[in-house]
């Protein structure tokens, strides 16, 4: 297996993965706060991946670590907080899964601007026409919205907030994936969510007890987001680039849209499903590249 099909296999997984959690999730977030769901997801998330870390070939490895180094972990943990904080908060106020899921995609459209300044990466001449498709998809899904202060309070501003800074985040992943491993990513990533999360739990009251039910979805969906997800969203920035790694993820709300029907048996608005569409499609446009483009 080459290095460029390996890294789209892994991009792949991460993304049935990836949309697995979106309906988990809502799933929990139906019967729980969201600083309940974000304490025992995270826990349940450090659990798996220091199972992976004590594997000898689980890849853990701080001991080369530089300063430089642990302020990178610092600084994606700080934008972690902010970026899954409000990714989550949507899912919990959103009727759909799917919707938030669509939105995501603005990410990619993040990833690509942030990959051409930081990252020198190269796009080609489809790329403004797939930006203004992507945001046209954007703006179609919140079609709802009945004011300008509610687009921004709404689903639609906290996946803006999120979006944003998860490109932030994956930029940074890919600029440092080299010397931090994604096992080390991953679980400076629960720390800290986990720990923002007991936060809010203590100063708010919140009681620890939760149904079983609940911790259910919650142990799956941990298991399957932010262990297997992240681990193997990481390693496909190993070897592919990360223009190339949201190409294979903008499919997302495409497996969200049919697992929503399954289990939960709504769908979003005609609308906003084509403007779904519309965003998967901004994001192919943004990485595609002609000959003169490619580097």
């Amino acid at each position: 297996m080459t290095r460029t099909t390996r890294g789209y296999l892994y991009a792949l997984i991460a993304t049935i993965c990836g949309s697995l959690v979106y309906l988990f999730s809502k799933s929990a977030l139906n019967e729980v706060s969201l600083p309940q769901f974000g304490f025992y997801w995270f826990l349940t998330a450090i659990f798996f991946n220091g199972l992976m870390a004590l594997h000898p070939r689980g890849g853990f490895s701080v001991s080369a670590f530089t300063r430089a180094d642990y302020r990178s972990l610092l600084l994606m943990g700080l934008i972690e907080i902010v970026a899954t904080s409000s990714f989550y908060a949507a899912i919990s106020i959103s009727v759909n899964p799917a919707v938030p899921s669509f939105l995501r995609n603005l990410e990619y459209l993040f990833v690509t601007l942030l990959g051409i300044w930081l990252l020198s990466e190269r796009f080609g001449n489809y790329a403004k026409a797939g930006a203004l498709l992507t945001i046209a998809g954007a703006f179609i899904i919140s079609s709802n919205f009945t004011s300008f202060d509610s687009l921004l309070t709404g689903t639609s501003g906290l996946m803006l907030v999120s979006t944003s800074f998860y490109a932030v985040r994956t930029t940074l992943a890919k600029k440092h994936i080299r010397e931090i491993s994604p096992v080390v990513l991953a679980i400076n990533r629960a720390v800290f969510l986990l720990l923002f999360a007991l936060a809010f739990m203590i100063a708010g009251g919140q009681s620890f007890a939760i149904p079983v039910s609940a911790l259910g979805w919650i142990i799956a969906g941990s298991f399957i987001g932010p262990f297997l997800t992240s681990i193997f969203q990481y390693s496909a920035l190993r070897y592919i680039e990360a223009s190339r790694a949201a190409i294979v993820q903008s499919s997302t709300g495409l497996f969200v849209l049919i697992g929503a029907f399954l289990i939960f048996g709504n769908l979003p608005a005609t609308l906003q499903i084509f403007g779904g569409i519309f965003t998967m499609g901004g994001v192919v446009l943004l990485m595609m590249r002609t000959g003169k483009d490619k580097v």
